[in-house]
């Protein structure tokens, strides 16, 4: 009991206490520091350390193949500096994106989910160049959790008000190199397929075409959870899709489909099952 009280306390000990006000205090003053770049980076992640959960260590085991790029900071802290800093970046959307930039580059999950925020406030305003600094942060997406992040925050503004033309981008990022920038073009799928008025179905099932042999987990799951979300958008023409890659005599291409049709009817799960056993 002894050594459970004492873990706890450790626990209670290795981050203070959310309190909202004294948190939008430090996030406003931060605001404050807009105009000096390199100040406003300091003071970002000096809070979001200080904020930071430190109750749970990496395992020795683990330290070499998991990204030590994260510092556990609690997500309402993330918003409250995102929050602060929304009407500075709208002001000045061109200064903004330099803070982005050295967000980035600072390479925190968390400073890149930042990063991420702002710029899907600067970019309806200055879309060109926001453009530009999401092509730039392709080549150092380090994490699917980042990857989303930046298509879901950063992207989703640009991708939203021109669907056709970035549909073309993703085509071309899903065939990248990198296995985050992979996933990055199948997370911006995912925000294409929850939105309202978009109906592309086929446009988006061809991108997908490109992955379904993809051998990387991270991306198998991601063409999964793509496929998943455009089920409400078309049963039928997801389903034909299913059929056709279940006919492909490739293991990464099966793990994927046996993933997405289970959320597909008894009906639709037996005629593809029927197909990968021909």
């Amino acid at each position: 009991m002894a050594g459970f009280q004492s873990a706890i306390r450790n626990l209670q000990s290795t981050m203070p206490p959310i309190d909202l006000p004294t948190l939008r205090a430090r996030a406003a003053a931060i605001a404050e520091k807009f105009s000096d770049p390199p100040a406003l980076l300091a003071a970002v992640h000096s809070l979001l350390e200080d904020y930071a959960d430190r109750s749970h260590r990496a395992s020795p085991k683990l330290t070499d193949s998991s990204p030590q790029n994260t510092l556990k900071t609690p997500m309402p802290v993330v918003r409250a500096v995102i929050t602060a800093l929304r009407q500075r970046v709208k002001a000045q959307p061109q200064a903004a994106l330099a803070v982005v930039e050295g967000l980035w580059a600072a390479g925190t999950r968390e400073e890149r989910r930042v990063a991420a925020g702002l710029l899907g406030f600067a970019a309806p305003l200055v879309p060109a160049e926001a453009l530009a600094s999401v092509e730039r942060s392709l080549a150092t997406i380090e994490s699917g959790e980042t990857a989303e992040a930046l298509a879901h925050y950063g992207f989703a503004p640009l991708l939203l008000a021109d669907p056709a033309t970035h549909l073309r981008n993703i085509e071309r990022w899903v065939t990248q190199p990198q296995k985050w920038a992979r996933c990055f073009g199948l997370a911006a799928l995912g925000v294409l397929a929850k939105h309202k008025t978009w109906e592309d179905v086929p446009g988006a099932l061809d991108v997908l075409n490109s992955v379904m042999g993809d051998a990387e987990p991270e991306v198998r799951k991601a063409a999964a959870v793509a496929l998943s979300d455009l089920i409400p958008k078309s049963t039928a023409e997801v389903s034909r899709f299913l059929r056709e890659q279940a006919a492909r005599p490739n293991h990464n291409t099966h793990l994927i489909v046996r993933a997405v049709m289970l959320k597909l009817g008894p009906d639709d799960q037996a005629e593809i099952i029927k197909v990968m056993r021909e």
